[in-house]
Order: C-alpha cells, then structure tokens, then sequence
C-alpha cells in the first residue's frame, strides 16, 4: 500500500556528497578498449518537512525492479530522492531489505502490510520497519509492496566472500533462516518483531542484544543484513564509509568489497539479474612511482591504493592495505624511499550484469600526515557491454599504463560464474 499511513523508518545519521573523477590510461595493449569517463555525484538539496523521525510518506516514488535472477540472501537498497530520508540519511539509499525467494508448498508467511498469508509463489522480503499500521520491527513484506512501492530507486547487491568465491546454495539459504529465527514470533512473521531499533549509532548481531544507544533489542534496516552476514559468515559488510564510521548504513553495505550490484532501477535504466552475470577479476601486480610526492624531510613515501571495479556507475569498491575501507587513512602502507617500484601482487573482484557498462579502476595514493593524502594519476579502463564482452572466457589480458608520475602493471579476466 502507498499513502499517509505508511511510515519506512531506517538508518539515518550525517549526510555526504561523495564526487569522483575518472582518467583511462594513456599506454595499453592494442585489443583494449580505453575510454574517459567523468562521474560525478551530488546529493539533492532538500528541506525537511518536519524536525521529527517518525515520517509519514506521502510520495516516495515507485520503481519496477523485477526479482527475476535473483537468489535468497540478496540485498536490495531502496533509495527515496527528494524525500525527507534522502535529506536526513548519508548516500544514495535509504532503506535495506533482503530476498528470501518465493514462499513454498508448507511454509507460512505473514504478509505484514496485507494481514494475510502469502499465496505459495509469492516472492517476498525480511526486513525491519516501524509502521502504524504494519507492526513495529523485523518482519515480512511481498516484493511488489517492499521493493516497488515505496522507493523510486533500487538496486540489488549479490555478496560474495574473500577471494571472489559465490555463496552456496545452502549458505543463502543460512543467511535468510539467520534472520527468520530472530524473528519474535518466529519463523511465520506472525506477530511482527523483535521491535525496530533506534540506535543507528550502534550495531549488534543478534536482535536479542540490547542496543546501548537506544536500549532497544531489535535492529533497523540495514544492519538486519549486516548481521546475518556477519553471524553465518563472519563476513564484515560495514564498509565503514558513514560520517564518523557510526552504526552501518545501506550505503555501507553498497561500498563494501564484498557486494556487487547486480540488478537495478535508478535513473531510468532497468537491469535484471536474469540477463546474466559474470566475475571480473582484477590482480594489481606492480606501480613504479617516479615521483615521490611526499619528500626529505618529511619520509619516506607511505603507498596505499583503491579499487573501483565492476558495474561502470556502481563498482565494487575496496582500500588496501588495511581492511578494505573507502574513504579513510588506510591503517598500513608500502613504504618507498624516492622513485621506484613496489609489487602490489593484490586481487580485486566484483560481478558484472551482462547488459551494463564496466569498469576498472585503480587509484595510487600516497599518505601525508601534514598536508593530507596525495593522489597519484589514476588507471581506469571503460567499456560499453559491447565492448568487454570479447573478453569472457578468453583468460588474462595485461595492461601496462605508463602516466608521468607513475607506470601500472594491471591484469583482469571475465568469466562466467555459476550460483
């Protein structure tokens, strides 16, 4: 249902506006296809309606985001531009649910927003809402009413675990039991609970533990996901990237190393799981640096990288050295006296959508205590589907990108990948 009585309550804290600039390498081998693209991301200047967190929506848009291709255990992000949530939470998503799959012959699943339970077929979602009308807390919903009524905006994330290697069938289905056993009234969803969580500030993994921010035990949207994966896997989706590093928002989990958008509806442009999916693969093997930027007296220069790979719009991010973290002081580097070479020898992974753009890009920093970071000219390559389409299955391709301050040593491959 849409209208006055509906209210989406999830993570909110701080707002950011991140922006990005992206230069293809000037020296490559003949068959690779280089591009320069610009990105740019700036957030919609909005007012609030109101000073309080209980919103009511009155248009939060609509999206046609098909469950088609997808796996339970997925993540969708639900993103609500120009609304009061848009204002209030960091990034471009609001709100987090997870795909369960379709209910089957046996299973009973109360449907919270219809009072009913849901017709076997029924493709449907867990996550944790406050609502007046609905119940207060983790609970389920239809795909139709969660994901495409109430968000102009919508992607889905597919997790996959160190090293690039997809979930099993059986670990999805861990991740979606996980959540159905914190449920209050257990696994049907009938009564709605354990009750919605205000500490956004904080996290825990199982909704039994008090939040000691809000007191409450329960969760809020995005760390529901946070914490299955945590518990079944020991897989951290809190990329961390939310002002002060607080809580984990759902823009959390899209920067996070271990999450790829596979399938989505923003902007316009609709993808769908099912068109196919496929793993890139990235190994950084070495960057000569010519240039020290931070010189005697002030040390030795202190190398970091980061990644942006995959989707060409929404790439799986990842920092290194340290734990994987965008946006912060990486906690170790290289460290390089003067000019020369250092051997990365590091992975990177994502999954790209056969009808979507992709991308590779590696970012060379140096770190400075005195006069903040300093970035080195970047290495990125940029295809149309078309175009990195002739690379699937063919083995490993090398690319050796030579900037004025730097020389990249970058090899990646396309395969495909079975679920």
């Amino acid at each position: 249902m849409r209208g006055p009585h509906l209210v989406i309550s999830c993570f909110a804290i701080l707002g950011l506006i991140l922006s990005g600039i992206a230069i293809s390498p000037a020296n490559a081998t003949s068959n690779s296809t280089l591009a320069a693209i610009l990105v740019s991301a700036t957030k919609p200047s909005t007012t609030p309606p109101s000073d309080t967190l209980t919103v009511t929506f009155v248009s939060e848009g609509t999206n046609q985001l098909s469950p088609e291709g997808c796996l339970p255990g997925d993540i969708i992000l639900l993103g609500t531009p120009g609304s009061f949530f848009d204002y209030l939470i960091p990034g471009r998503f609001q709100h987090t649910v997870i795909y369960c799959g379709q209910v089957k012959p046996g299973e009973q699943i109360w449907d919270r927003t219809n009072k009913r339970w849901m017709p076997v077929g029924t493709h449907y979602v867990i996550h944790s809402t406050k609502s007046s009308e609905q119940g207060n807390g983790l609970g389920y919903d239809t795909w139709e009413v969660a994901v495409n009524a109430h968000a102009g905006e919508a992607v889905v994330l597919r997790v996959f675990k160190p090293g690039g290697v997809p979930l099993t069938a059986s670990e999805r289905q861990a991740i979606v039991n996980f959540l159905k056993s914190q449920l209050a009234g257990g696994p049907d969803g009938y009564p709605v609970g354990p009750a919605y969580d205000w500490g956004w500030t904080s996290k825990q993994v199982l909704a039994s533990e008090p939040n000691p921010v809000s007191g409450v035990s329960g969760y809020y949207c995005s760390e529901a996901a946070w914490a299955a994966y945590k518990y079944v896997l020991g897989i951290d989706l809190d990329s961390e990237t939310s002002p002060f590093g607080l809580g984990v928002s759902p823009d959390d989990l899209l920067h996070s190393q271990y999450t790829s958008v596979i399938a989505g509806d923003v902007d316009g442009s609709r993808w769908s799981a099912a068109s196919g999916l496929y793993k890139l693969t990235v190994y950084l093997k070495e960057i000569y640096y010519y240039d020290d930027y931070d010189p005697w007296p002030w040390g030795a220069g202190e190398e970091y990288v980061k990644a942006f790979i995959g989707d060409g719009f929404f790439p799986t991010e990842e920092g290194y050295p340290g734990s994987g973290k965008i946006g912060l002081c990486p906690e170790g580097w290289w460290s390089r006296d003067g000019p020369g070479l250092l051997s990365w020898n590091k992975y990177f992974y994502s999954i790209i959508n056969y009808g979507r753009d992709a991308k590779i890009r590696i970012e060379a920093w140096e770190h400075d205590d005195i006069g903040g970071d300093d970035q080195y000219p970047p290495f990125q390559l940029y295809w149309s589907p078309s175009q990195w389409h002739q690379y699937i299955g063919k083995g490993w391709n090398v690319v050796n990108a030579n900037f004025s301050d730097c020389r990249y040593t970058v090899y990646f491959r396309i395969d495909p990948i079975s679920w």
